[in-house]
């Protein structure tokens, strides 16, 4: 599995708003902004890219149709440089929301005196199948 070079690790490490991108039911691409936690996958080591959704949103029903996305990261400090990661979905339930509360760590924030939705929420984990690094 293709990992991230450390010239470009920083993008996902910090706490850097990403773009996900997925495939609607007409096969018309559908971008959402997110926050995405980088970690490695406990049982291979391989980097995995992890988001919490509910399932009420359009991108949910997106990954369950066609179990695709990408993300992408602009540098903020230099927009020539940025991150692709095309990768394969997989859907969890996440009843206590640890992946949730995870991300939220990783961004600062956390369920207290949040107005996020809980309700129907689970874990993405995006496998990347390839990876593009550039500047």
């Amino acid at each position: 599995m293709p990992t991230i070079a450390p010239s470009h690790r920083h993008l996902l490490e910090e706490r850097t708003t990403v773009v996900l991108a997925t495939v609607g039911g007409n096969g018309q691409p559908q971008v959402t902004a997110v926050w995405a936690l980088l970690e490695s996958d406990p049982a291979s080591g391989d980097d995995v890219v992890l988001i919490s959704i509910t399932k009420d949103r359009q991108k949910y029903r997106n990954l369950v149709a066609h179990p695709r996305a990408t993300v992408f990261v602009v540098d903020p400090a230099n927009a020539q440089r940025t991150l692709e990661i095309r990768a394969t979905a997989e859907i969890s339930d996440d009843p206590g929301l640890e992946v949730m509360k995870r991300v939220l760590a990783h961004y600062g924030a956390d369920l207290e005196g949040s107005d996020i939705p809980t309700d129907g929420r689970v874990a993405v984990t995006l496998r990347p199948t390839r990876i593009v690094e550039l500047g």
